[in-house]
Parts: C-alpha cells; sequence; structure tokens
C-alpha cells in the first residue's frame, strides 16, 4: 500500500509508527547518451518504488525522492549534477536518522544509480553502528532484486544493458516515449569485459576501478540501445517493481 510521507499532516503518521516501512528512492542526473534525457535514473526509480509500494500488501511509506547523486564519471557531457561523496553520506544518514527519530522501525534505501552503492554502503554501516538493532536500514538496487526476470527477458548478452542500454531505454520507452530521442539511438556490440570484471547491470566486479563514461563510448552510453522495444520496457518494468513489492512484504515485520 503506497502512502506518500509528504502529503500527510503531522497528526497522521502516528497510525503507521508500528506499521509501515519507509522507503526512499536515491537517483541521479546525468547523461545517458544522446537518446534519453538526463533524468533517467530519477525516473525510472521513482515509478519503481511507487508502483512496488501500490503492490504490496503491507504500508510503505514512501519519502521524496532524492534525484541527485555520485556522478563525476558523466562530467564530461552537460546535464550533470553531482554532489560530494561525503556530502552524500551525511545527506542520506541524517535522512535515515530523521526517520528514525520519528519512531519508524524498518526502512529501505533504493537506488537506481550505480554509482550511489558505495556511498550508501558507508550509510548503512553508519547508521547500524550508532542505532543497532533498534533501526533495520538496508540499501538495494531495484534491478538486482529481478535478475533472473531480466535474463529473461532481456535480448542482449552481458555488456548490452549497462547504461543507456537495452533495459533503461526500453523501460523509458514505455513510461515516457516521448522523451526518447529514436533517430539518436546508436547501433553497436556489448561492451567487452574480462574474466574479472563486466559492466551490465547484472555484470560481474571482482575489483574496483573508477572510469569515466565516454571512455567506452564517445556518445556516453554502455550497451545495446538499439535492442530496446517499450514491449519489453512493460516486461522490465513490471519485473522489477513487483519482486520489489515482495521484498517490501517479506521484511515486514
Amino acid at each position: 500500500m503506497l502512502i506518500r510521507w509528504d502529503e500527510l499532516t503531522k497528526d497522521q503518521f502516528e497510525q503507521y509508527r508500528d506499521t509501515a516501512t519507509v522507503v526512499v528512492n536515491l537517483a541521479s542526473t546525468e547523461q545517458h547518451s544522446r537518446h534519453l534525457p538526463v533524468g533517467t535514473d530519477a525516473i525510472i526509480g521513482k515509478a519503481v518504488v511507487e508502483t512496488a509500494a501500490g503492490l504490496a500488501k503491507y504500508p510503505v511509506l514512501v519519502l521524496p525522492q532524492v534525484c541527485f547523486g555520485f556522478s563525476p564519471h558523466h562530467r564530461f557531457a552537460p546535464g550533470y549534477v553531482t554532489i560530494a561523496q561525503n556530502t552524500l553520506i551525511s545527506h542520506a544518514a541524517d535522512i535515515c536518522r530523521s526517520v528514525c527519530e520519528n519512531g519508524f522501525r524498518r526502512m529501505f534505501l533504493v537506488n537506481s544509480h550505480g554509482g550511489n552503492q558505495a556511498y550508501l554502503a558507508a550509510v548503512i554501516n553508519e547508521i547500524g553502528e550508532q542505532y543497532g538493532e533498534k533501526f533495520s536500514l538496508m540499501a538495494l538496487r531495484y534491478w538486482d532484486i529481478a535478475g533472473p526476470r531480466i535474463m529473461e527477458i532481456r535480448d542482449s548478452e552481458l555488456g548490452g544493458a549497462a547504461h543507456a542500454g537495452e533495459f533503461e531505454t526500453s523501460v523509458i520507452m514505455y513510461l515516457r516515449p516521448e522523451l526518447v530521442q529514436k533517430d539518436k539511438i546508436a547501433e553497436g556490440p556489448p561492451v567487452p569485459g574480462n574474466p574479472w570484471f563486466q559492466m551490465d547491470l547484472l555484470g560481474y566486479k571482482k575489483y574496483l576501478k573508477y572510469s569515466s563514461f565516454n571512455f567506452h563510448n564517445p556518445d556516453g552510453h554502455v550497451g545495446q540501445p538499439h535492442l530496446a522495444t517499450a514491449e519489453k520496457g512493460k516486461l522490465f518494468f513490471e519485473a522489477v517493481s513487483e519482486e520489489l513489492a515482495k521484498f517490501f512484504d517479506y521484511f515486514h515485520v
């Protein structure tokens, strides 16, 4: 059941303190090649979280979205807004503290931008050290929990759906088709990997390495957007929303 935090009066919070799970989407504002808007991560993240909350059996209290993240690897192209990692950690940790101080016991940080994952791990550790078992906090990337279903739907191999590739392009085609510049969609092979590292939403990373996204492609995408369709976008979106709703319900205690 979806409840929007910012639509409640101060008196209405009391009825949800013991029953609701609090969720916030952490997104980004950055280039998504020549064919998708800079708000791609935010558009998808908000839609997935709100749809999943609506599908959940138990109350899910959704905070206003955080649309800016860690995006210095996209500085080569206009449209980015990037925030220093230490600032992001402090900001997200203070959001979590506020939720805890409001009397809630469960919270999920739903990430829709890969570059946010490192700082969110630091937030989990900081809040966990401070509150212990008093406050249950988890962070996840929404696509990870739907991995098997995504693999069944996609046509690309690993390396075809990393950034503005088959997955994100398909979902935006479904959610906001008017924002897709179809004449700018490029064709190409999946981005190559090696035995220890493969860029993809569902890729493997045995080591960490920083690189600008124009290193992979001058236009900034990583993957195969030409394989995208709105039909696949609908299937992708339903898969991640349904699996996230199951996740919300499973951890409702």
